[in-house]
């Protein structure tokens, strides 16, 4: 008895709760939570939630905006554009304003270079040295300079006296009383001894003046010497330097505008040539003084287009009208009418025209804001760099694809076509 009773009261003793113990009334009421919260297979199905990527989204409502018209935006397009290539263009010229001192040999320098190139050119092709066939050439050409500037000088001084007595005669014939010109006389005495007290600034002036232009001079030799002897193998290194991708278009950007700038500057020499020897005839056959500086003056003029030949014509028109009357005068001019037709009809549609390939109203408006940008100087250099760019710019992009051609081929005969006269025989069978 003693050991049931022990085993009834250790059997009947409440056990500690364990994390492995389930007691059957928790079980239950899970049960019954899960049952309630999974749907029936056999009842009505819950309904699905949209997908993120089929739903449709409701914007919010903003503030009605007009639309833009296609037309004002690509107006809108190019205007930035231009605008911006226009402050590039206009910071480019600012640079060389300010560095004139570099950017006029250099620009001279070209030019010259452009000149001369066939000369090194075809000296190179006998046999002469690189080096030995530029010296020749700038050796040439410094000789030819001195020569005519030392001629022009020496028959300036020689014909100034004849010239202001001939003016002071013509001055004499004029419709002006002496007291008119005792008071224009007085005027500029008045005029020079006002500014008589600047004389030292005025020579200060002078001198620096003067050293611009001899460093300027000896900076177009140096820099032209080195393109005649290196330019084509400066050309190259400049395009390796560039990426791969890059290099073909530059070469053909490259070529077309030397193109255009040595013929620009081949076939306006020419031309300033013909109205250099035109006009020396002229005025030596009416007896006219100061023969040498006006042809000069002609020669120079005549490579600024539209203007530069009327100006020095002009200017040599009076000098006949005060030297030799008004029919020396009306008989220059007619020579000059003559002249300017021929180059007009003959020499520039052949030895420019087909360089420059710019419409006279595009050239008109370049000469004029070359001279209002740069003077003297940005007039005589705007139509040809001008061209240059221009023809660079058009060759610049890629070239279109050639049209494809589809190569006809020979007609196969169809399933349908008719039977040959003539069947093929058919092949011997076993019997």
């Amino acid at each position: 008895m003693g050991g049931w009773a022990t085993i009834a009261h250790v059997s009947t003793a409440s056990a500690s709760k364990g994390p492995d113990d389930v007691q059957p009334s928790v079980l239950h009421e899970a049960t019954k939570d899960r049952t309630a919260e999974a749907p029936d297979a056999a009842g009505t199905p819950v309904p699905d939630e949209p997908d993120a990527g089929s739903a449709i989204p409701h914007p919010r409502r903003g503030p009605a905006r007009m639309p833009v018209p296609p037309l004002l935006s690509d107006l809108a397009g190019w205007g930035a554009r231009l605008l911006l290539l226009a402050v590039i263009a206009w910071l480019l010229l600012r640079v060389a304003q300010k560095l004139y001192l570099v950017s006029l040999p250099t620009a001279a320098a070209l030019l010259l270079t452009a000149l001369l190139a066939p000369v090194v050119a075809a000296l190179r092709r006998r046999g002469v040295p690189r080096g030995v066939a530029t010296s020749v050439t700038v050796l040439v050409m410094l000789a030819a300079l001195v020569g005519v500037l030392t001629w022009v000088v020496q028959r300036a001084v020689a014909e100034a006296p004849r010239l202001s007595t001939e003016l002071s005669a013509a001055v004499q014939k004029l419709p002006i009383s002496n007291a008119a010109l005792q008071r224009m006389r007085a005027q500029f005495v008045d005029y020079l001894q006002s500014g008589s007290g600047s004389l030292a600034g005025g020579v200060i002036s002078g001198v620096q003046a003067g050293a611009e232009v001899l460093t300027g001079v000896l900076l177009t030799l140096l820099l032209t010497i080195i393109l005649l002897a290196d330019g084509d193998r400066m050309w190259e290194w400049l395009v390796a330097r560039l990426p791969e991708a890059a290099r073909p278009r530059v070469q053909r950007a490259g070529a077309p505008a030397w193109q255009r700038l040595s013929g620009w500057i081949r076939g306006t020499f020419v031309i300033a040539v013909f109205h250099s020897a035109v006009v020396a005839t002229t005025l030596a056959i009416l007896g006219v003084p100061l023969v040498a500086p006006l042809t000069v003056l002609v020669f120079l003029g005549s490579f600024i287009p539209l203007v530069g030949a009327i100006v020095a014509g002009s200017l040599a028109t009076l000098v006949t009208f005060a030297s030799q009357g008004t029919t020396a005068a009306i008989v220059f001019v007619i020579v000059l009418l003559i002249d300017n037709q021929i180059e007009a009809h003959v020499l520039q549609p052949f030895l420019v025209g087909r360089y420059v390939r710019l419409h006279p109203f595009v050239v008109a408006i370049v000469i004029t804001a070359g001279a209002l940008l740069g003077g003297l100087a940005g007039a005589l250099l705007a139509v040809p760099f001008t061209a240059a760019l221009y023809a660079a710019l058009t060759h610049l992009p890629d070239p279109a694809p050639a049209p494809h051609h589809a190569r006809l081929l020979p007609r196969l005969p169809s399933r349908h076509s008719d039977p040959p006269e003539h069947p093929p025989p058919a092949p011997d069978t076993l019997s």
